[in-house]
């Protein structure tokens, strides 16, 4: 595998036309989603290599060529990309992590999986836990950066966690979207087409200054890899066919060398998606048996593990261009990135070999999926042991 840093020229437009009379804000601007970016990055690919477009056995090569991410890296002014290390590397903010305002200060409050009381119930599946804060806190929820920080969500998994001042200064909080109103011109007279009005909303790839007066002076790239050579500096990224540099780069998140023993130590593991996820069943992986809630991970042979517990946001939907048909995709249901989900490792069958497969691994339903970049799981060891007492 390749990685690439992708740095956009200008704000990035993702799926964000919408009618005039639609409020523009922050959440209308977004960040690629990776069959995004798989189709850029294989499309620079394709370039490199002379590969004809109308041939069938060259658009199959490609459908095959494996993508993964993408992350995010933030860059100081001034710094080249031999002096970055994961300590740059952005990733989506986790869903069981809260934003709370609790007595003049903003705190991070996480959820965790507990057992209902004797007199309790609730709708979930049979089998699986409902969260609880893991904190009382009298206070409201506010809204926070939408990226960590990798070395302050490591720091979530293993329980020590950052500050809310912490993960703001080393994550990523855009500046204002780049909003820009369109109109369709008539050709032979010139004027406005009468109703043809929108907007776009582009993602600014700027680090939002402490003060409104100053110029941000951290900028974020993409991080993604494929598996091919690249040999173009640069690209065609999003709508209106805006440019991005290429830049090969060695830097992506590696695995602790004790990490498979400190998850069987545990006897459980959470599994973080750090990009967007799509599963056959919604938000159930078709690998875990609807019944049992026991299932054996996509790449392993031997590990079993029980669902215990989920946390996701609302469902967004996916579609896009099926290249090799010339036809748009059908509409699937994508878990948002910063999904996270708890497993019980079934005793006696995970081994450090095992477990080390699961790490930065795709994990969703399908093969085309997994080589597109969607369902990149970050695996972290997780005591049940702990959690109950």
């Amino acid at each position: 595998m390749n990685y690439f840093l992708l740095s956009p020229r200008d704000p990035l437009i993702i799926r964000s036309s919408r009618p005039f009379e639609a409020i523009s804000d922050a959440d209308a601007a977004k960040f690629p989603p990776p069959s995004t970016i798989a189709g850029a990055l294989r499309n620079v690919y394709a370039r490199s290599q002379g590969m004809n477009f109308d041939n069938k056995a060259h658009i199959k090569q490609l459908f095959e060529c494996s993508v993964t991410g993408p992350l995010a890296v933030k860059i100081p002014k001034d710094t080249s990309v031999n002096e970055l290390s994961e300590a740059n590397i952005l990733v989506p903010k986790p869903t069981d992590a809260q934003y709370f305002r609790f007595e003049g200060e903003t705190i991070i409050v996480g959820m965790q999986p507990l057992e209902l009381g004797e007199e309790d119930g609730c709708d979930l599946p049979k089998g699986l836990l409902p969260l609880f804060l893991s904190q009382n806190i009298n206070g409201k929820p506010v809204k926070g950066p939408r990226w960590w920080a990798l070395k302050d969500l490591l720091a979530w998994r293993t329980g020590n966690v950052p500050s809310f001042k912490d993960v703001v200064k080393n994550g990523w909080t855009p500046t204002e979207p780049d909003v820009r109103t369109h109109i369709e011109r008539d050709n032979k007279t010139l004027n406005s087409v009468e109703g043809q009005i929108f907007q776009t909303a582009g993602l600014t790839m700027w680090q939002q200054p402490d003060c409104a007066a100053s110029f941000p002076n951290e900028k974020v790239s993409i991080l993604a890899g494929i598996d091919g050579d690249v040999t173009l500096k640069a690209m065609n990224l999003g709508g209106e066919r805006r440019l991005a540099e290429i830049q090969p780069c060695e830097l992506w998140p590696t695995c602790p060398s004790d990490h498979g023993q400190d998850m069987i130590k545990a006897g459980g593991l959470t599994l973080t998606f750090l990009t967007p996820t799509i599963f056959a069943q919604g938000w159930r992986p078709k690998w875990i048996n609807e019944d049992s809630l026991i299932g054996t991970p996509p790449g392993c042979q031997t590990l079993q593990l029980k669902l215990k517990a989920a946390a996701l946001e609302r469902w967004t939907p996916q579609s896009g261009w099926d290249l090799a048909i010339n036809k748009p995709r059908a509409t699937e249901l994508m878990i948002p990135a910063g999904a996270t989900y708890w497993f019980e490792i079934v005793p006696g069958t995970a081994t450090k070999q095992e477990l080390a497969r699961l790490w930065m691994a795709h994990l969703c339903d399908g093969t085309q999926h997994n080589s597109n970049g969607f369902g990149l799981a970050l695996p972290m060891a997780y005591s049940w042991h702990e959690t109950q007492d």
